[in-house]
Protein backbone atom coordinates (compact mmCIF):
# COMPACT_ATOMS: atom_id res chain seq x y z
CA UNK A 1 0.00 0.00 0.00
CA UNK A 2 2.87 2.44 0.78
CA UNK A 3 4.56 1.50 -2.43
CA UNK A 4 1.00 2.49 -4.41
CA UNK A 5 0.92 5.68 -2.09
CA UNK A 6 4.21 6.53 -2.97
CA UNK A 7 3.80 6.39 -6.66
CA UNK A 8 0.76 8.44 -6.75
CA UNK A 9 2.34 11.52 -4.87
CA UNK A 10 5.08 11.24 -7.65
CA UNK A 11 3.32 10.73 -10.50
CA UNK A 12 1.18 13.56 -9.64
CA UNK A 13 4.12 15.95 -8.32
CA UNK A 14 6.53 15.34 -11.58
CA UNK A 15 3.20 16.75 -13.49
CA UNK A 16 4.12 20.54 -11.64
CA UNK A 17 7.29 20.85 -13.61
CA UNK A 18 6.36 21.37 -17.18
CA UNK A 19 4.37 24.63 -16.87
CA UNK A 20 6.46 26.60 -18.86
CA UNK A 21 6.62 24.11 -21.62
CA UNK A 22 3.01 24.45 -22.47
CA UNK A 23 3.12 26.96 -24.58
CA UNK A 24 5.74 25.80 -27.12
CA UNK A 25 4.77 22.51 -27.91
CA UNK A 26 2.25 21.24 -30.72
CA UNK A 27 -1.11 20.86 -30.23
CA UNK A 28 -0.81 17.29 -31.25
CA UNK A 29 0.42 14.42 -30.25
CA UNK A 30 0.68 10.87 -31.76
CA UNK A 31 -1.33 9.31 -28.72
CA UNK A 32 -4.70 8.72 -27.76
CA UNK A 33 -6.20 10.74 -24.98
CA UNK A 34 -7.09 7.27 -23.04
CA UNK A 35 -3.88 5.76 -24.13
CA UNK A 36 -1.46 4.17 -21.14
CA UNK A 37 1.56 2.90 -23.03
CA UNK A 38 4.08 5.65 -24.02
CA UNK A 39 7.08 3.94 -26.24
CA UNK A 40 10.13 6.11 -25.91
CA UNK A 41 10.82 6.59 -29.46
CA UNK A 42 7.54 8.09 -29.59
CA UNK A 43 7.65 10.45 -26.99
CA UNK A 44 7.66 14.54 -27.99
CA UNK A 45 10.73 16.49 -27.88
CA UNK A 46 10.48 20.03 -26.55
CA UNK A 47 13.79 21.24 -25.87
CA UNK A 48 13.34 24.87 -23.56
CA UNK A 49 16.10 27.81 -23.23
CA UNK A 50 16.30 29.39 -20.40
CA UNK A 51 12.92 28.09 -18.41
CA UNK A 52 11.63 30.65 -15.95
CA UNK A 53 14.91 32.89 -16.24
CA UNK A 54 17.04 29.63 -15.30
CA UNK A 55 20.31 29.21 -17.75
CA UNK A 56 20.72 26.70 -20.71
CA UNK A 57 18.16 24.53 -21.90
CA UNK A 58 15.80 22.06 -20.54
CA UNK A 59 15.65 18.86 -22.73
CA UNK A 60 12.43 17.43 -22.35
CA UNK A 61 10.80 14.27 -23.70
CA UNK A 62 7.64 14.28 -23.04
CA UNK A 63 4.44 11.43 -23.27
CA UNK A 64 1.94 14.13 -23.41
CA UNK A 65 1.82 18.00 -22.88
CA UNK A 66 -1.10 20.01 -20.41
CA UNK A 67 -3.22 21.23 -24.09
CA UNK A 68 -3.43 17.85 -25.02
CA UNK A 69 -4.82 16.44 -21.50
CA UNK A 70 -8.26 16.01 -21.23
CA UNK A 71 -9.94 18.29 -17.99
CA UNK A 72 -11.17 14.86 -16.30
CA UNK A 73 -7.11 13.95 -16.66
CA UNK A 74 -5.44 14.75 -12.88
CA UNK A 75 -1.77 14.25 -14.82
CA UNK A 76 -1.91 17.30 -17.31
CA UNK A 77 2.15 16.73 -18.17
CA UNK A 78 4.69 13.84 -17.72
CA UNK A 79 8.22 13.52 -19.31
CA UNK A 80 12.21 12.39 -18.93
CA UNK A 81 13.74 16.06 -18.40
CA UNK A 82 17.76 16.66 -18.62
CA UNK A 83 19.55 19.75 -17.47
CA UNK A 84 23.52 19.51 -18.61
CA UNK A 85 26.17 20.87 -16.10
CA UNK A 86 25.74 24.50 -15.44
CA UNK A 87 21.95 24.46 -16.54
CA UNK A 88 18.80 25.77 -14.67
CA UNK A 89 15.05 26.21 -14.31
CA UNK A 90 14.65 29.15 -12.58
CA UNK A 91 12.81 29.94 -9.53
CA UNK A 92 8.91 30.00 -10.96
CA UNK A 93 5.69 29.72 -8.83
CA UNK A 94 2.86 27.25 -9.57
CA UNK A 95 -0.54 28.79 -9.44
CA UNK A 96 -3.28 26.03 -9.89
CA UNK A 97 -1.07 22.94 -10.46
CA UNK A 98 1.58 20.84 -8.50
CA UNK A 99 4.91 19.82 -10.11
CA UNK A 100 7.19 17.17 -9.25
CA UNK A 101 10.32 15.98 -9.97
CA UNK A 102 11.89 12.70 -9.51
CA UNK A 103 15.59 12.25 -9.61
CA UNK A 104 17.04 9.78 -12.00
CA UNK A 105 20.48 10.53 -11.98
CA UNK A 106 23.27 12.97 -11.66
CA UNK A 107 22.95 15.24 -8.59
CA UNK A 108 21.42 19.13 -8.17
CA UNK A 109 20.40 21.70 -5.71
CA UNK A 110 16.75 22.16 -5.56
CA UNK A 111 15.38 25.83 -4.27
CA UNK A 112 11.94 25.54 -2.22
CA UNK A 113 9.78 29.10 -2.21
CA UNK A 114 11.55 29.77 0.85
CA UNK A 115 14.58 29.95 -0.75
CA UNK A 116 16.10 26.96 1.22
CA UNK A 117 18.40 25.04 -1.17
CA UNK A 118 18.95 21.04 -0.83
CA UNK A 119 21.12 18.75 -2.78
CA UNK A 120 19.37 16.49 -4.37
CA UNK A 121 20.75 13.20 -6.32
CA UNK A 122 19.33 9.99 -7.17
CA UNK A 123 15.66 8.98 -5.96
CA UNK A 124 14.92 12.14 -4.50
CA UNK A 125 11.68 13.67 -4.97
CA UNK A 126 10.51 17.02 -4.75
CA UNK A 127 7.16 18.39 -5.19
CA UNK A 128 5.85 22.55 -5.37
CA UNK A 129 1.86 22.57 -4.94
CA UNK A 130 -0.35 25.50 -5.61
CA UNK A 131 1.03 28.82 -4.35
CA UNK A 132 4.80 27.41 -3.98
CA UNK A 133 7.72 28.19 -5.97
CA UNK A 134 10.71 26.09 -6.71
CA UNK A 135 13.81 25.65 -8.87
CA UNK A 136 16.44 23.15 -9.72
CA UNK A 137 20.01 23.50 -11.01
CA UNK A 138 22.50 21.39 -12.13
CA UNK A 139 26.09 22.49 -10.62
CA UNK A 140 27.84 19.04 -11.07
CA UNK A 141 29.88 17.71 -14.03
CA UNK A 142 27.16 15.07 -15.52
CA UNK A 143 24.14 15.75 -16.74
CA UNK A 144 20.72 15.42 -14.18
CA UNK A 145 17.98 13.38 -15.04
CA UNK A 146 14.40 13.35 -13.75
CA UNK A 147 11.23 13.00 -14.36
CA UNK A 148 8.99 15.78 -14.40
CA UNK A 149 5.10 15.46 -13.84
CA UNK A 150 2.58 17.96 -13.74
CA UNK A 151 -0.77 17.37 -11.97
CA UNK A 152 -3.76 19.80 -11.68
CA UNK A 153 -7.19 19.56 -9.59
CA UNK A 154 -9.29 21.07 -12.36
CA UNK A 155 -11.60 22.46 -9.56
CA UNK A 156 -9.03 24.07 -7.54
CA UNK A 157 -8.69 26.77 -10.14
CA UNK A 158 -13.26 27.22 -9.56
CA UNK A 159 -12.74 27.08 -6.11
CA UNK A 160 -9.45 29.61 -6.15
CA UNK A 161 -10.09 32.22 -8.23
CA UNK A 162 -7.23 34.40 -7.03
CA UNK A 163 -4.84 31.95 -7.46
CA UNK A 164 -4.19 32.84 -11.31
CA UNK A 165 -0.94 35.33 -11.60
CA UNK A 166 -2.08 39.00 -12.06
CA UNK A 167 -2.10 40.16 -15.91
Amino acid sequence: MLKKAVLAVTAFSIIAAGTAFAAAVPQKTPFAANEQCYKAEQLITLDKQKVAGGQGTLYGKFAFIRTTAAPEQAIKEIGWMTLKPGASIGLHKHYVNEDTYIIISGQGVFTDEKGVKTKVSKGDITIARPGQSHALANNSKEPLVFLDVIAQNDSYQQNHPNAQPKK
